[in-house]
């Protein structure tokens, strides 16, 4: 009998977890948190990269004692991560030539907006199967070098390594200076804006676009591979044999291995997958063309739309009006809507310059009802990204598996019924990240311990929808119009907007200079 390890980093904590092999069956786990650091800097989220390293390192010297955990040997082990957050490190030294920088930051907002504008939005779409946006990491990686001086000097010098939290583990984890492995996987070369989406490599086109050199970026493998050894510590040796996002590694242990699969995750933040097989679906609607995972040869390809604020805005709400979720149990009968935009929306709408909405109060509004609509939100979120799957891939959608936290939520699920009317699946074990991850890990053919095709679906708790058509119809449409009352409230002026503003000042001027030479 052998375990498996996974160590899983999600943007607010880091975590070793151990599984029996072919079974959902939990040996050892240690989880510590992870803090965003303090600043005063609007939409920046960046946190320390040496202190991310000492808290993975944590949990694997809490579990694991001389590669065994409770006396089972570890035979291998994955890592899965939050995709598209940035680590610059010096190649000479192994220091951290900066903090870590988030997905979620919105510091390059500004030249997004400059890009959609002057490019189109989707311009590289067929390329890398993504629209511009801040949650990707060329443009981060593209402001580090532009403004930041440490950077940008080792980056000139040729001494800059650029990678995600998976490079920055996996090198690190392996020797670091001493031989490490700079590698990732392609669903993290995927959420960078610099992969071929078609051939898997870092694209030429895309990398001069940016002014990125191929020599700071890591070598891409399949997630399923072996990508090397720990260096020290208790599992010296071991082999580290799958790299993935963690939200494609929650397909995995969904079960997720047919076409038309759908998965919701929510957190803090959400994100929804629709596997489309080895077929890639360009959509027309607003979502992503990405990789859901790559265990063989040939990866399998997904849609994916980004929500950037679901369980995180909930959690404000809370702090902010001091209520709990037993005080919501309410119903929410004047239709108020809350667009949870804080620093912009995602897919399928992708507007970086949104902002926060909160529609539809009265006199009578409680304060209840803003948490019942911050709940609802999550729900409606994940229906406009299901409304845009469902009309690129001409599929009904109708059964989505659901993990993250917010899915012991059972007001939060049913409302996620109601709103999207699909059948509701919650699994038994909620960590289905470090599942997934474990069981791509087992399954490398190298290691061969985990038969993970074949394992049965794990389904604790289902909800139907209970919302008759016309409400839900209704509800949707008050969201709509709620929503578009969120986009555009700052930033960036175009050329046209100036032009708005300059032209009726002109024309009346001109007008008025006619009527004066006329009465002359």
């Amino acid at each position: 009998m052998a375990a498996v390890g996974a160590i899983v980093v999600n943007t607010n904590d880091a975590c070793f977890y151990t599984f029996r092999t072919n079974s959902t069956c939990v040996v050892s786990s240690h989880r510590v948190p992870v803090f965003n650091l303090a600043t005063s800097r609007d939409g920046w989220a960046e946190q320390n990269p040496m202190a991310l390293l000492e808290a993975v390192r944590q949990c694997v010297d809490r579990t694991v004692t001389a590669g065994q955990v409770m006396g089972i040997p570890v035979a291998t082990v994955g890592i899965a991560n939050h995709p598209g957050s940035v680590v610059a490190w010096n190649r000479r030294t192994g220091a951290a030539l900066c903090n870590l920088i988030l997905w979620s930051d919105h510091r390059t907002a500004t030249m997004v907006e400059r890009y959609s504008w002057s490019y189109g939005k989707y311009r590289f779409q067929t390329t890398c199967g993504l629209p511009f946006s801040t949650c990707f990491a060329a443009f981060t990686i593209k402001w580090l070098i532009d403004n930041d001086v440490c950077v940008s000097e080792a980056y000139k010098n040729g001494n800059c390594y650029f990678g995600t939290v998976d490079t920055w583990l996996l090198w690190n984890l392996t020797g670091g200076l001493k031989n490490g492995v700079f590698a990732t996987d392609t669903t993290n070369a995927a959420n960078t804006f610099l992969m071929n989406i078609n051939s898997l490599r870092w694209d030429k086109k895309l990398l001069k676009f940016f002014g990125i050199t191929i020599d700071c970026l890591p070598t891409i493998k399949s997630s399923c591979n072996v990508y090397g050894r720990f260096a020290d510590g208790p599992l010296k040796d071991t082999i580290i044999s799958a790299v993935m996002g963690n939200r494609q590694a929650a397909l995995i242990g969904h079960r997720c291995f047919k076409r038309g699969s759908t998965k919701i995750t929510l957190d803090d933040a959400g994100s929804v997958f629709y596997v489309t097989d080895e077929t890639k679906i360009f959509s027309d609607n607003g979502l992503m063309t990405t990789i859901a995972y790559h265990l063989d040869v040939k990866p399998v390809y997904a849609l994916e739309g980004k929500i950037a604020l679901a369980g995180k805005s909930i959690k404000w709400t809370k702090k902010q009006f001091n209520i709990e979720d037993k005080d919501c149990q309410k119903k929410n009968p004047f239709s108020m809507y809350f667009v949870p935009a804080f620093h912009g929306l995602y897919a399928p709408h992708w507007q970086p310059m949104a902002r926060c909405a909160l529609v539809g109060m009265n006199q009578y509004t409680y304060r209840e009802s803003i948490l019942k609509a911050a709940m609802e939100s999550v729900s409606f979120q994940s229906q406009d990204i299901l409304e845009a799957m469902r009309l690129d891939s001409k599929a009904p959608l109708d059964h989505l598996k659901v993990d993250g936290y917010l899915s012991t939520n059972k007001t939060i699920m049913q409302s996620l019924s109601n709103i999207t009317n699909a059948r509701v699946e919650v699994a038994t074990n909620n960590e289905m990240a470090e599942l997934g991850v474990a069981m791509a890990a087992g399954y490398t053919a190298e290691i061969n311990v985990w038969n993970a095709l074949c394992m049965p679906e794990d389904v604790g708790k289902t909800y139907e929808s209970k919302m008759k058509v016309d409400e839900r119809e209704k509800r949707i449409y008050g969201w709509k119009k709620a929503l578009r009352s969120s986009f555009n409230w700052i930033g960036f002026k175009k050329p046209a907007d100036y032009l708005w503003t300059v032209a009726p000042v002109a024309t009346a001027g001109i007008l008025l200079l006619g009527m004066y030479l006329i009465t002359k």
